[in-house]
C-alpha cells in the first residue's frame, strides 16, 4: 500500500512540477508522499534521498522535465521504501 502512495505521489510530482529546482522537485515529491496518507515526513525525506543518492541531483531533475521515470524507478522507488519504512 506504501508502495502505491509514494507512486501516486511520484505521478503527481511528475505531472505537476514545471521547475528545474531541485529542491521544489524535493518539496514536491515529499509533499505528494505524504498527502497519500499515513506516510510519515521522515519516511518520504529518507525515500528521495535514497533516489537522489541513485539518479543525482540532475537525474532527479531530469526525471521531472522529461515526465517519464527512467526504467529501474519502480525498483529503486520499493528498495527506498523498504530502507525507509519506519524511519
Amino acid at each position: 500500500m506504501r508502495i502505491k502512495l509514494m507512486g501516486v505521489g511520484l505521478t503527481t510530482l511528475l505531472l505537476s512540477a514545471c521547475g528545474s529546482d531541485l529542491d521544489r522537485v524535493r518539496g514536491q515529491f515529499i509533499d505528494s508522499c505524504m498527502s497519500g496518507g499515513g506516510i510519515k515526513k521522515s519516511e518520504c525525506k529518507c525515500a528521495i534521498d535514497k533516489l537522489q543518492d541513485h539518479y543525482g541531483e540532475e537525474g532527479l531533475v531530469a526525471i521531472d522535465q522529461g515526465g517519464y521515470p527512467p526504467p529501474d524507478f519502480v525498483d529503486q522507488l520499493v528498495a527506498a521504501s523498504n530502507l525507509c519504512r519506519g524511519r
